[in-house]
């Protein structure tokens, strides 16, 4: 495939569908993740020629369809061999039409970058990197259980920019032993750091036993609910006035430097689904792999693919899912359309709370459109919710 580069401004595409990947495979999980992950690389082999074969089962369905985005998330994609990666994208290139320019993005870990010769990743298809850099204290990290420090961090952000890719920076807020200070210094750093997209992701304490229970027993090792939203805000600013735009609840971004990947996510276009556990939403049927990574393997090898859900996804489903990924972006959604939807709510509670979060700004109306306001933002999770 004749891909971007990564370097100057994304080249304008023919809109096509996207495929994601799932490379389950890590050192070490961390303590906050929700994933579906292993660290013990015993199968790796076996899964990644399960991959390739499920690849080929599922271009049988999608022939004439075109693709102009590949991501590679994880697990620790980073950590695949680059001659397994090189073989994985070539069979996709094989089973699918991918467009030229396509972004191509691998999730990555600071301490693999120092790792592996980066010019192998643009040479095996990837023009953007992901980089779960998630803090720029060394305290924060080890809090989490992060293989990597601060220093590494930096020295792969540099080495990734030096070699012309296109890169993300992640950032977690909430961590345990964060202060105002640190997080602050961490945002401005990525920022300054020559990164054309940064994400920004609160901590879910809910969804690690650990960190809840630890929440729990020492909470002032934690950012109060308060504090974290004043700094969220405070970060925001911030970046709008270091060239990023907040276009997405979590996500900021240098003007035409978008995950177009993620995007098709929240405009619901349609999008392939690789591995264990990966979801994906094709021809107005929403499917879900199996979790198991056994299963998945077991049953790639007996010619079918592991799917754990199979649903057609309705009118209106659509609708409601249309209203509620469409409020995840900037430009929100068209007032008409989500005016009729809850007028039509069987929720009967819905309609009071709607025009309560108008008349209290954490809504808003543009050119005929509503969108979160960024304090807004911060609610999000209530207001979406609704529309589940």
């Amino acid at each position: 495939m004749t891909g971007w580069s990564g370097t100057g401004p994304a080249p304008a595409l023919v809109s096509g569908s996207g495929i994601y990947i799932h490379l389950p495979y890590c050192v070490s999980r961390c303590e906050y993740c929700s994933f579906v992950v292993s660290t013990d690389d015993s199968s790796r082999d076996s899964y990644l020629a399960a991959l390739e074969e499920e690849s080929a089962l599922v271009a049988r369905e999608t022939r004439g369809a075109a693709f102009d985005t590949v991501y590679f998330g994880g697990g620790t994609p980073s950590r695949i061999p680059l001659a397994d990666l090189a073989r994985l994208h070539a069979a996709l290139a094989r089973h699918f039409r991918l467009l030229p320019g396509a972004e191509v993005t691998l999730e990555a870990n600071p301490d693999d970058v120092a790792r592996v010769p980066v010019a192998a990743w643009k040479e095996a298809g990837v023009n953007r990197v992901s980089l779960g850099v998630q803090s720029f204290s060394d305290r924060e990290l080890a809090a989490v259980g992060r293989r990597h420090d601060a220093r590494a961090a930096r020295s792969a952000l540099e080495t990734l920019l030096a070699a012309g890719l296109s890169v993300s920076g992640d950032l977690i807020l909430g961590l345990p032993e964060q202060t105002p200070d640190t997080f602050a210094r961490s945002a401005q750093e990525l920022a300054g750091s020559g990164v054309d997209h940064v994400s920004v992701y609160l901590l879910e304490t809910e969804k690690s036993r650990t960190i809840e229970e630890d929440r729990r027993l020492r909470p002032e090792r934690y950012l109060s609910d308060d504090a974290q939203a004043d700094l969220w805000l405070e970060m925001s600013g911030m970046l709008a006035r270091a060239g990023l735009a907040h276009y997405e609840i979590s996500n900021w971004a240098r003007p035409g430097r978008e995950a177009r990947h993620n995007l098709k996510y929240w405009r619901r276009e349609p999008t392939l689904g690789l591995g264990v556990s990966a979801h994906e939403l094709w021809d107005g049927r929403r499917r879900a792999n199996v979790s198991a990574l056994a299963v998945y393997i077991e049953s790639i090898g007996k010619g079918k693919r592991p799917t754990a859900l199979d649903q057609p996804i309705g009118a209106e489903a659509a609708a409601r899912e249309k209203l509620m990924l469409g409020l995840r972006l900037s430009d929100g959604v068209p007032g008409s359309e989500l005016e009729t939807f809850v007028a039509g709510s069987p929720d009967t509670r819905l309609r009071g709370d709607y025009e309560a979060w108008r008349e209290e700004g954490v809504l808003e109306e543009r050119d005929g459109r509503v969108l979160f306001s960024e304090r807004g933002f911060l609610l999000s999770n209530e207001v979406l919710c609704r529309f589940v």
